[in-house]
């Protein structure tokens, strides 16, 4: 149960909520456009102060929200993971053309299309260690806002669908209970990787988020931090860049997603995932209100983070 002594009120916590969800979209949606282009591309943008609210196109949908948005759903109608639910919602958008899917879950939709159950689906091995968890693993951590048990169980529950590789599964543990502590405003910026990395075993996910923890204490700017933790799209590399973004300047949705696209590579993820920390960390208003009238179907997205805090907070009740 949610500890009484937390002080936010629902108006706050259903911002939180929705801001999850809104920002990691506006994350997506952002970096879709400079997705691929080099630190080098775009450092001169940065630096020259180009990089502005008003000056950053905003690009369509990519895998990343609209996988994001059916966990949401799912979560939103059964007020709880169920592993059978979100495969078929999966391999809904996936027959229906989805956009900018990555190899582990092309493979996994394909064995889910031939037959094979929901638990045996996702990739296993080294190739099975990317990203497509954590981007859209936040609306579990919504689910378990002020109760944190099971937390993992439903992280794993949700993840082996596409992903069976403990890597891309600690590092998608590592956003929800994140987003977990976020959305009731119990995240603290100064010791949440500590917390985390006492919950992980060791592994490239926990090294670089150690990394990170320098590069923070260091104060390294983007444009030098995010090439030493990695700019790829494996989880060891968009989780620990994405907790830089947003731990960075935490109070400012803005700078996580700017500090995402600045230096190339993975850019969408990185910034998906960073706004949705963000996002559950500030709520949606303090994301900047031209990004907020722009990213594609808002309406849809604030109506559905609203109807999943209701589901939440009715189980709490």
């Amino acid at each position: 149960m949610i500890c009484s002594s937390m002080n936010y009120s629902t108006a706050a916590e259903a911002s939180r909520f929705t801001g999850s969800l809104l920002a990691a979209a506006c994350g997506d949606c952002l970096g879709a456009v400079y997705e691929g282009y080099s630190g080098t591309d775009l450092a001169e943008a940065y630096y020259d102060g180009r990089f502005e609210v008003g000056s950053l196109t905003m690009g369509e949908w990519t895998d990343d929200t609209a996988m994001l948005i059916a966990t949401a759903q799912s979560i939103a109608e059964f007020g709880r993971v169920d592993g059978e639910d979100l495969a078929r919602r999966y391999l809904a958008w996936f027959e229906a053309g989805g956009r900018g899917i990555g190899r582990a879950t092309y493979h996994a939709m394909k064995r889910l299309q031939s037959g094979t159950a929901w638990e045996r689906a996702g990739e296993h091995g080294e190739y099975a260690a990317g990203n497509g968890v954590a981007m859209r693993i936040a609306p579990v951590g919504l689910l378990h806002a002020g109760r944190l048990e099971g937390l993992r169980e439903d992280v794993r529950t949700c993840g082996v669908i596409t992903h069976r590789n403990e890597e891309a599964l600690d590092g998608a543990y590592a956003v929800a209970y994140a987003v977990a502590l976020a959305a009731v405003g119990e995240l603290d910026p100064e010791t949440i990787l500590l917390q985390i990395l006492d919950q992980l075993q060791p592994s490239r996910v926990s090294d670089a988020l150690s990394e990170c923890a320098h590069l923070l204490e260091a104060q390294e700017p983007p444009l030098a931090a995010l090439p030493q933790l990695s700019l790829g799209g494996a989880a060891f590399e968009t989780v620990p860049t994405a907790f830089y973004c947003f731990l960075r300047r935490p109070e400012s949705v803005r700078e996580a997603l700017v500090s995402s696209i600045v230096a190339g590579g993975d850019t969408d993820t990185r910034a998906c995932i960073a706004g949705a920390i963000s996002g559950a960390y500030n709520g949606s208003g303090r994301i900047p209100p031209r990004w907020r009238r722009e990213v594609p179907h808002r309406e849809g997205i604030e109506g559905l983070g609203a109807i999943l805090h209701r589901a939440v907070r009715d189980q709490h009740l």
